[in-house]
């Protein structure tokens, strides 16, 4: 399959599961250009359409404000899907690892990435993931940011006690997910793969985290939890 119809087939995907599931669609953000395929100047590459109602519930600006300066830091997008807050962080961040498991993601996050200029492509990179390992190296990342993804983490204990060692001594997990309330079905996964605030706090602090803080008030459906390695 040449790169073209491998993109147009993963754009239809990410329509379809926009539609169907609460599985976290995304665009290429609007500061983030996206030119034509070089090989086939009249077929342009395609970025999902813009899911208005995930920025609505998800607030990415808010988010990424949350993450404070990111001037100089290299930033461990865990879980990045099609790059939804990868792609954000390019601008602010020295750097951006967006990891995922699924190869079909990774391969669409830098279908996108090679259409930016250089200087936003060499600050983003791919890496492909085992359920049970980010695969990053010691003390390779200031931030590990985990999005709409720890509730699909079997063992959540023995995941954030390997994430310890590659999180730079003063860096920091942050944690998003969803709260264990009512909520829309096309917006949170159901309740099987969520975490509750107190088992996640409880596990941050027997994996070693400290300085644990909380935010379940900025977002309707999601908290924000964040805990440095030290």
């Amino acid at each position: 399959m040449n790169r073209s119809a491998f993109t147009l087939l993963c754009f239809l995907l990410l329509l379809w599961s926009c539609n169907n599931t609460p599985s976290p669609v995304t665009e290429v953000p609007a500061d983030i250009q996206v030119i034509s395929e070089p090989e086939e100047e009249e077929r342009p590459i395609v970025a999902p359409a813009k899911d208005e109602g995930r920025y609505a519930w998800q607030k990415p600006a808010l988010v990424v404000e949350q993450l404070g300066d990111l001037e100089g830091k290299v930033i461990a997008d865990i879980g990045a899907g099609t790059g939804y807050f990868a792609f954000r962080l390019i601008n602010k961040a020295k750097k951006v690892i967006a990891v995922d498991i699924d190869a079909d993601m990774i391969n669409l996050i830098e279908i996108f990435r090679d259409n930016l200029d250089s200087l936003q492509q060499s600050k983003i990179t791919t890496r492909l993931a085992t359920a049970d390992s980010p695969n990053l190296m010691e003390d390779e990342v200031d931030i590990a940011l985990i999005i709409n993804t720890i509730g699909y983490i079997d063992d959540r204990r023995a995941y954030l006690d390997n994430l310890r060692s590659v999180i730079k001594a003063e860096g920091e997990v942050i944690i998003v997910d969803f709260k264990m309330k009512r909520i829309p079905d096309n917006i949170a996964p159901p309740v099987e793969y969520r975490v509750s605030l107190l088992e996640l706090e409880n596990i941050l602090s027997e994996s070693g985290y400290k300085n644990i803080s909380t935010d379940d008030r900025s977002l309707d459906y999601q908290y924000i939890v964040k805990a440095t390695r030290d």
